[in-house]
């Protein structure tokens, strides 16, 4: 009897070690890798401002400002003050635009940007699928040519202080426009470093692929590129193994019982880091301390925290991150 249990207990032990282990090595990052034009450039300790430093969009969407993103749009106001008339009730930079990322850079952040394709086939620079919440247009980015997007002035669904329409008209001095990729690689200049989104769903965009590793090619600053979805990361890891990869995710906290909310939970929980083999994983700052993020960071990986909105934010986050994503505030070292 005796022997019976040593056997069971034996083979207990080994299945625990054996799925332990499968789970370490679906979740560990890629190895260093030395090929092609240089060295990769790894993610760099300086904070990435979400979309640009904005005046307008994501996390400025309040109509009474907080002292902090008060702050924060001083900053970006300072940054432009010499090319555009700024004031308090007036948007000069919305997300993701040219005005953002060259007052980031002026500001010396890094900057972190997201890439979609327009109807002729450009990479531009935009977050959402759609132009409903950044220019109160429903039309889809993939609908449209480049030349009918600049058109279409940027005015982020956003209020300013006061509850002000963060709205701008076609053709006037200060309206930005959804720019190319290659319009903001020129701007930026090798600057400061780059965080580039590749905005997919769950399929595998080739041309989007192609199209923006030939503009990055081409790049001689510095950046990084990261998505939500593994399979490009998995595109990079095959075709371009020296440029440093991302792999963004968020934990998934509700119920599994379906296939979706099963593969929601895996995504969260990094067990798709196998296919992409992610140098860093930028990850929904609340999430730092899980199991997944301990045992991704304990084997060697970069954790990124993101989006960061707040000092306070900053310093929770600051145990279980070795970077951040940030916006709507200024982070502090």
């Amino acid at each position: 009897m005796g022997s019976k249990r040593h056997s069971v207990g034996k083979a207990a032990l080994g299945l625990g070690l054996g799925t332990l282990g499968a789970w370490c090595w679906a979740l560990a990052p890629g190895l260093p890798v030395v090929t092609g034009r240089r060295k990769p450039v790894g993610l760099s300790r300086k904070p990435y401002a979400h979309r640009g430093l904005h005046d307008a969009g994501s996390g400025m969407e309040s109509a009474e400002l907080s002292p902090g993103q008060e702050a924060y749009r001083n900053r970006v106001h300072a940054c432009l003050a010499a090319e555009v008339q700024v004031a308090d009730d007036k948007v000069v930079a919305p997300e993701n635009s040219l005005a953002a990322f060259e007052a980031a850079c002026k500001a010396g952040y890094g900057i972190e940007l997201d890439v979609h394709l327009s109807r002729d086939g450009q990479v531009v620079v935009i977050h959402d699928g759609d132009l409903r919440r950044v220019a109160g247009d429903n039309r889809a980015v993939a609908d449209l040519t480049y030349a009918e997007l600049q058109r279409i002035p940027l005015r982020s669904g956003a209020t300013v202080q006061g509850g002000k329409s963060a709205e701008t008209s076609a053709g006037s001095p200060e309206a930005q426009y959804v720019p190319l990729l290659s319009d903001v690689l020129a701007l930026v200049d090798g600057r400061v470093p780059l965080v580039v989104e590749i905005k997919m769903d769950r399929g595998l965009d080739q041309e989007l692929m192609r199209k923006t590793d030939t503009l990055l090619s081409g790049y001689q600053g510095d950046y990084v590129i990261e998505s939500f979805n593994v399979l490009a990361l998995a595109w990079y890891r095959k075709h371009r193994p020296e440029v440093t990869r991302g792999q963004l995710a968020v934990p998934y906290r509700g119920r599994v019982d379906s296939p979706d909310s099963a593969l929601r939970w895996m995504a969260g929980s990094l067990l798709f880091n196998w296919l992409g083999r992610p140098d860093f994983v930028a990850y929904e700052w609340h999430g730092g301390h899980s199991l997944p993020m301990r045992i991704y960071r304990f084997l060697g990986g970069t954790p990124v925290a993101w989006t960061v909105r707040s000092e306070r934010a900053q310093e929770e986050s600051r145990p279980d991150f070795d970077g951040i994503i940030f916006e709507s505030y200024l982070p502090g070292n």
